[in-house]
């Protein structure tokens, strides 16, 4: 095939060429030994690190439109909670669709878990719902947080047992696939310890704030949730976790990294060709 026709092939062929290598690499995985970046680590340590009965705070922002990345990174957060039995309130600021989404997913990681019948909801876990001002959501969570959350009729169930201030809260963890994790950098006052879990394009503007150790680790895209799993795989080694650890976030890694690949190569053959057929036209 001259250069000339390769610069004009009908990108259909680039499309069916990346269905069959994502479907291929879906199907039949290539394993490579992940390498855990230390901003996730970071996070799952600290996690680790928690007594049972503990109490986290976890703001959900993220719906259907972000499945890919925050899903593993939700469900993998909720399997550490659960094993460690440490209890947990989901609040959510960004969508009215975020808590459906979060009480659906923790339900599929309880059906699954060991001991997730035991893990029961309004002793353990609650959904407190959507919250839609975030700005006044989240300084009432930091200035009186049992006022902010009884509309909710959340602060008489056990899970909320001897937290009256945020400063009672072992942690604030906001998986989110927008920026509403930047209204708690502006209000946190130091009374509680800061995790993030986001979106591959959110890491950017994220990442000062985690040198800076104002935020505890950052979870990154599909990445962060196959380093995720990796942390759980590594610190749950009990056979009855085998199958468990696992999920969306090493399913995507393979046939994300072929396809990425396949349209690098793309770019740059695609380049290659169109300077090849130019300076043929010139010659003629």
């Amino acid at each position: 095939m001259s250069w000339e026709k390769l610069s004009t092939l009908d990108r259909r062929w680039l499309y069916l060429c990346l269905f069959v290598i994502v479907l291929w690499q879906t199907l039949m995985p290539v394993g490579v030994k992940n390498v855990v970046s230390p901003m996730s680590s970071g996070l799952f340590d600290y996690l680790n690190s928690l007594k049972e009965n503990d109490f986290v705070v976890v703001q959900s922002d993220w719906t259907m439109s972000t499945q890919g990345e925050s899903q593993g990174q939700f469900q993998a957060l909720i399997k550490l909670l659960v094993r460690k039995k440490i209890r947990f309130v989901v609040t959510s600021v960004s969508d009215a669709a975020c808590p459906d989404v979060a009480q659906a997913n923790i339900e599929e990681v309880l059906e699954k878990e060991p001991n997730g019948k035991e893990f029961q909801e309004n002793r353990y876990w609650k959904v407190a719902g959507y919250f839609p001002n975030a700005e006044n959501h989240t300084s009432g969570m930091v200035n009186n947080i049992r006022k902010e959350l009884a509309p909710k009729k959340v602060t008489k169930l056990p899970v909320m047992n001897g937290i009256d201030d945020l400063s009672d809260a072992k942690a604030v963890i906001v998986v989110t696939g927008t920026a509403s994790i930047r209204l708690w950098y502006e209000r946190m006052n130091n009374k509680t310890t800061l995790g993030l879990m986001c979106t591959a394009v959110m890491s950017g503007e994220n990442i000062p704030y985690w040198l800076s150790r104002q935020s505890v680790g950052i979870v990154i895209g599909a990445k962060g949730a196959y380093d995720f799993e990796t942390e759980l795989h590594d610190a749950f080694p009990d056979p009855k976790y085998q199958g468990l650890n696992y999920s969306t976030g090493r399913q995507y890694m393979s046939p994300l990294a072929f396809a990425l690949f396949f349209l690098v190569l793309a770019v740059v053959v695609g380049n290659i060709a169109m300077s090849q057929a130019r300076k043929a036209g010139e010659r003629q």
